[in-house]
Protein backbone atom coordinates (compact mmCIF):
# COMPACT_ATOMS: atom_id res chain seq x y z
CA UNK A 1 0.00 0.00 0.00
CA UNK A 2 1.58 3.17 -0.95
CA UNK A 3 1.10 6.98 0.92
CA UNK A 4 -2.45 7.50 1.88
CA UNK A 5 -3.53 11.51 1.73
CA UNK A 6 -7.33 12.16 2.66
CA UNK A 7 -9.31 14.60 0.97
CA UNK A 8 -11.87 16.49 3.02
CA UNK A 9 -15.09 18.24 1.82
CA UNK A 10 -13.84 21.35 -0.29
CA UNK A 11 -10.09 19.98 -0.09
CA UNK A 12 -7.95 19.10 -2.96
CA UNK A 13 -5.04 17.36 -3.39
CA UNK A 14 -2.39 17.52 -6.65
CA UNK A 15 0.55 14.78 -7.21
CA UNK A 16 2.72 13.02 -9.13
CA UNK A 17 4.57 11.00 -6.26
CA UNK A 18 3.56 7.42 -7.66
CA UNK A 19 3.54 5.69 -4.75
CA UNK A 20 0.73 8.08 -3.36
CA UNK A 21 -3.13 7.13 -2.98
CA UNK A 22 -5.87 9.91 -2.88
CA UNK A 23 -8.77 9.04 -1.06
CA UNK A 24 -11.37 10.88 -0.25
CA UNK A 25 -14.65 9.57 1.75
CA UNK A 26 -18.54 9.77 2.11
CA UNK A 27 -19.78 11.35 -1.71
CA UNK A 28 -23.30 11.67 -1.23
CA UNK A 29 -24.53 14.67 -2.84
CA UNK A 30 -20.86 16.05 -3.00
CA UNK A 31 -19.18 14.88 -6.35
CA UNK A 32 -15.47 13.86 -6.69
CA UNK A 33 -13.51 15.40 -9.29
CA UNK A 34 -10.25 13.42 -10.34
CA UNK A 35 -8.50 15.16 -12.99
CA UNK A 36 -5.09 13.17 -14.42
CA UNK A 37 -2.38 14.13 -16.97
CA UNK A 38 -1.29 10.86 -18.05
CA UNK A 39 1.79 11.53 -19.62
CA UNK A 40 3.19 12.51 -16.94
CA UNK A 41 1.39 10.75 -14.58
CA UNK A 42 0.02 13.78 -12.26
CA UNK A 43 -3.53 13.34 -10.29
CA UNK A 44 -5.57 15.59 -8.95
CA UNK A 45 -8.54 15.35 -7.28
CA UNK A 46 -11.03 17.85 -5.39
CA UNK A 47 -14.21 17.10 -3.19
CA UNK A 48 -16.96 19.38 -4.43
CA UNK A 49 -19.83 20.24 -2.14
CA UNK A 50 -21.52 22.57 -4.45
CA UNK A 51 -22.35 23.93 -7.49
CA UNK A 52 -21.64 27.82 -7.20
CA UNK A 53 -20.04 30.22 -5.29
CA UNK A 54 -22.23 33.09 -5.67
CA UNK A 55 -24.62 31.46 -3.43
CA UNK A 56 -22.42 32.49 -0.53
CA UNK A 57 -23.76 34.13 2.43
CA UNK A 58 -22.22 37.38 3.07
CA UNK A 59 -19.01 37.10 5.22
CA UNK A 60 -19.42 33.15 4.76
CA UNK A 61 -15.33 31.67 4.22
CA UNK A 62 -14.85 28.76 2.02
CA UNK A 63 -12.36 27.22 0.44
CA UNK A 64 -12.22 26.97 -3.25
CA UNK A 65 -12.86 23.40 -3.44
CA UNK A 66 -15.79 23.83 -2.42
CA UNK A 67 -17.80 24.92 -4.69
CA UNK A 68 -17.86 23.57 -8.70
CA UNK A 69 -17.26 26.99 -10.29
CA UNK A 70 -14.21 27.63 -8.68
CA UNK A 71 -13.08 23.86 -7.81
CA UNK A 72 -12.36 22.87 -11.33
CA UNK A 73 -10.59 26.41 -12.73
CA UNK A 74 -8.31 25.83 -9.64
CA UNK A 75 -7.44 21.76 -9.96
CA UNK A 76 -6.27 22.33 -13.45
CA UNK A 77 -4.47 25.42 -13.12
CA UNK A 78 -2.93 23.44 -10.02
CA UNK A 79 -2.27 20.12 -12.55
CA UNK A 80 -1.04 22.43 -14.73
CA UNK A 81 1.60 24.27 -12.69
CA UNK A 82 2.58 20.67 -11.52
CA UNK A 83 3.68 19.66 -14.94
CA UNK A 84 4.48 22.80 -16.28
CA UNK A 85 1.96 22.78 -19.09
CA UNK A 86 1.59 25.95 -21.05
CA UNK A 87 -2.34 26.23 -20.36
CA UNK A 88 -5.19 24.88 -18.51
CA UNK A 89 -6.80 24.59 -22.23
CA UNK A 90 -4.51 21.41 -22.38
CA UNK A 91 -4.28 18.07 -24.25
CA UNK A 92 -3.19 15.45 -22.39
CA UNK A 93 -5.98 15.99 -18.99
CA UNK A 94 -8.72 13.29 -18.46
CA UNK A 95 -11.34 13.24 -16.01
CA UNK A 96 -13.55 11.32 -13.87
CA UNK A 97 -16.27 12.30 -11.50
CA UNK A 98 -18.36 10.26 -8.92
CA UNK A 99 -20.91 10.71 -6.10
CA UNK A 100 -23.58 13.49 -6.72
CA UNK A 101 -26.19 10.85 -5.16
CA UNK A 102 -29.70 11.63 -4.27
CA UNK A 103 -29.43 11.23 -0.78
CA UNK A 104 -32.46 13.02 0.71
CA UNK A 105 -36.07 12.35 -0.70
CA UNK A 106 -37.26 16.36 -1.52
CA UNK A 107 -40.60 17.99 -2.94
CA UNK A 108 -38.66 20.58 -4.44
CA UNK A 109 -36.47 18.52 -6.86
CA UNK A 110 -33.35 20.40 -6.01
CA UNK A 111 -31.02 17.18 -6.52
CA UNK A 112 -28.21 19.29 -5.64
CA UNK A 113 -25.86 16.22 -6.78
CA UNK A 114 -27.57 16.71 -10.03
CA UNK A 115 -26.71 20.03 -10.76
CA UNK A 116 -22.86 19.61 -9.08
CA UNK A 117 -22.26 17.18 -12.00
CA UNK A 118 -23.66 19.52 -14.51
CA UNK A 119 -22.16 22.39 -13.54
CA UNK A 120 -18.64 20.54 -14.07
CA UNK A 121 -19.36 18.83 -17.13
CA UNK A 122 -20.31 22.53 -18.57
CA UNK A 123 -16.85 23.64 -17.13
CA UNK A 124 -14.59 20.79 -18.15
CA UNK A 125 -16.38 21.19 -21.50
CA UNK A 126 -15.38 25.09 -21.53
CA UNK A 127 -11.58 23.86 -20.51
CA UNK A 128 -11.65 20.88 -23.11
CA UNK A 129 -10.75 18.55 -21.00
CA UNK A 130 -12.56 15.10 -21.80
CA UNK A 131 -14.14 12.97 -19.90
CA UNK A 132 -13.48 9.74 -19.83
CA UNK A 133 -15.37 7.61 -16.93
CA UNK A 134 -18.24 8.68 -14.28
CA UNK A 135 -20.44 6.91 -11.64
CA UNK A 136 -22.70 9.79 -10.37
CA UNK A 137 -26.31 9.72 -9.24
CA UNK A 138 -28.19 6.73 -7.70
CA UNK A 139 -28.84 7.34 -3.99
CA UNK A 140 -25.53 5.44 -2.52
CA UNK A 141 -22.45 7.48 -1.03
CA UNK A 142 -19.24 6.86 -2.56
CA UNK A 143 -15.74 6.66 -1.49
CA UNK A 144 -12.96 7.54 -3.85
CA UNK A 145 -9.19 6.09 -4.19
CA UNK A 146 -6.77 7.43 -6.81
CA UNK A 147 -3.90 5.14 -7.72
CA UNK A 148 -1.47 8.24 -8.55
CA UNK A 149 1.30 6.00 -9.98
CA UNK A 150 -1.13 3.44 -12.11
CA UNK A 151 -3.14 6.39 -13.14
CA UNK A 152 -6.13 4.26 -11.74
CA UNK A 153 -9.86 5.53 -9.74
CA UNK A 154 -11.64 3.22 -7.25
CA UNK A 155 -15.28 3.77 -6.36
CA UNK A 156 -16.27 2.06 -3.30
CA UNK A 157 -19.96 1.98 -1.88
CA UNK A 158 -22.02 0.37 0.86
CA UNK A 159 -22.82 -3.38 0.18
CA UNK A 160 -20.65 -3.22 -2.97
CA UNK A 161 -17.35 -3.98 -3.47
CA UNK A 162 -14.87 -2.04 -4.95
CA UNK A 163 -14.04 -1.47 -8.71
CA UNK A 164 -12.50 0.48 -10.98
CA UNK A 165 -13.96 2.96 -13.38
CA UNK A 166 -12.58 2.89 -17.03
Amino acid sequence: MGNLKVVGIGEWLVSNNQEDLIRTYALGSCVALVVQHLPTRTSGLVHIALPDSFRLAPGTVREEGYYADTAVPMLLEEIRQKTGLYSAITIGMIAKLAGGAQMMRMKNNYHIGERIVQKILTLLQRYQVPVAAMDVGGELSRTVTVAVGRGEMFVASPGKKERLLK
